[in-house]
């Protein structure tokens, strides 16, 4: 077998999400495709890429040698075809990624009407940084992503900008009803020195894990992660059968098994940006993008606010949403 450059990208796609399971739903495709095609392209490079480790799949020597030299390729790729398309007076395609977020439907719809003579693909990923990523090797022109503080987030790649549109956004808390603290209407940091956090979703590092150890131990505790490499629904089964406890954006759907509850005193919060190609976006359409989903999330936070009684009575932990 020849490799060619969907083989690259699915060696790096496994290398992600560090499981070829969960690239296989990032591709599209089955497992067992997935799973069988990973052998072709080992069989074609002598060897193989990755062995099962203690938090998913880790590359071999060959595998990190092979990950170098793909990324390489597919970097100049997508240079290439991005610039090429500068050169091209057909309408492009605006291509849309966004973190896996509930409000994604509500926002794409609202997005697609404001547009309506745009043609409009999207992706979606676990990952701010990945989709950093993509934006930087012009991949997609418009990406939504949540961001930690500066000193852990994904930086902003030369040529990309960057727009705010909620700040802060302070990060609520999911404990399972069982929990010692679940009639609580408060907590702090400090409270949960004890307790086990479930990690992010799996997919390549944000910055979130170290943001939070940061806050943790600025309260004297280091937290205690014991499960890897999930994804969302994999947390949320494990919040609710009490296995641990975890943050979560203040739009997060009510979790069965859970409750949700403000984090008070120092305030562990994101922001939400949009991250942007300039030569391939108007202003005008930014500020359509920006407009379609502070709605969309004014709309999420105003839904959530009659399910949580807490909500009204700490105005101080509201987000704070920025209009273009």
């Amino acid at each position: 077998m020849e490799l060619d450059l969907r083989h690259l990208r699915v060696v790096c796609r496994v290398f992600e999400t560090g499981s070829v399971t969960k690239a296989a739903a990032a591709l599209g495709v089955s497992q067992p495709s997935l799973t069988a095609q990973l052998q072709r392209i080992e069989a074609a490079v002598g060897g193989p890429l990755f062995e099962r480790g203690r938090s998913g799949v880790e590359p071999t020597a060959l595998g990190k040698h092979v990950l170098g030299r793909a990324r390489v390729m597919l970097a100049e790729m997508d240079d290439l075809l991005g610039s090429s398309r500068r050169y091209s007076d057909v309408p492009r395609t605006l291509r849309i990624g966004s973190l896996r977020t509930s409000m994604f439907g509500a926002w794409l719809g609202r997005l697609e009407d404001a547009l309506p003579d745009r043609e409009i693909t999207t992706q979606a990923d676990v990952s701010s940084a990945a989709l950093t990523d993509l934006v930087a090797a012009d991949i997609l022109d418009v990406v939504m992503i949540g961001r930690c503080d500066d000193d852990h987030a994904p930086p902003c790649p030369p040529g990309v900008q960057e727009r705010t549109m909620v700040h802060p956004e302070p990060l609520v808390l999911a404990l399972p009803l069982g929990h010692r603290f679940a009639e609580r209407t408060d907590l702090v940091l400090s409270d949960l020195a004890d307790d086990i956090w479930i990690c992010p979703p799996a997919g390549k590092e944000d910055g979130d894990l170290a943001s939070l150890r940061d806050a943790c131990e600025r309260q004297g505790f280091t937290p205690q992660f014991r499960y890897y490499n999930l994804d969302s629904v994999e947390i949320e089964q494990l919040i609710g059968v009490g296995r641990g406890i975890s943050l979560c954006a203040p739009t997060v759907r009510d979790i069965p098994g859970s409750v949700i509850l403000p984090l008070v005193g120092p305030p562990v919060s994101w922001r939400r940006v949009l991250r942007y190609r300039p030569e391939n976006t108007t202003q005008a359409e930014i500020d359509l993008i920006h407009q379609t989903f502070i709605e969309t999330y004014r709309a999420a936070i105003a839904d959530i606010a009659e399910l949580r009684p807490w909500w009204w009575r700490h105005p101080d932990l509201h987000p704070t949403v920025i209009a273009p």
